[in-house]
């Protein structure tokens, strides 16, 4: 009886200690200590010289991004679409054939539509200073491909999305 009642306790307290354990789950996205997830908000464009695209907001439910609607619409920016954050191993599969050479150990944070057709991975400072093709914090999975794309001031300026400059057109 004394054995029994003996690792009866044993067992009580190892139970104890797996209940306190501490260590997220492996699903549970892991947020950088270096950066937080509002380091996303703002607005994004592909060029240095361009206006914003994309602006990226955050409420108490969560991520959201919208577009530049094209300049001949009433409103400068479409519907927001919502956006989750997705842990390094769940978001890698949309940056790991690039030609940024951008490893899984560079990148630092993600986020992304459910749908998968637009992923934003916030680059690690010690990797941009190392790779020469990352010139930005921020890298972007668009529909089966990706690139760096900038952090840019917010604006409302309209912008003809549509037409490229004719000026260099055939005649």
């Amino acid at each position: 009886m004394k054995l029994t009642t003996k690792y009866g306790t044993i067992g009580l307290i190892c139970l104890g200690l797996l209940a306190c354990n501490d260590n997220p789950k492996p699903d549970t996205p892991k947020i950088s200590s270096q950066s937080t997830t509002s380091d996303f908000v703002g607005c994004y464009t592909i060029s240095h010289d361009e206006p914003a695209v994309i602006k990226i907001s955050q409420d108490e439910h969560g991520f959201s991004m919208q577009m530049k609607e094209p300049a001949n619409k009433a409103d400068v920016w479409d519907r927001s679409e919502k956006l989750q954050l997705l842990s390094i191993d769940e978001g890698w599969h949309y940056f790991e054939v690039n030609a940024l050479g951008l490893q899984k150990s560079d990148v630092d944070q993600i986020i992304a539509r459910p749908d998968g057709m637009f992923v934003l991975a916030q680059v690690k400072d010690t990797a941009k200073q190392l790779n020469a093709s990352l010139d930005s914090n921020y890298v972007s999975y668009v529909f089966k491909g990706s690139n760096t794309i900038y952090h840019v001031a917010c604006d409302d300026k309209p912008v003809d999305i549509l037409h490229a400059d004719s000026s260099d057109s055939t005649k």
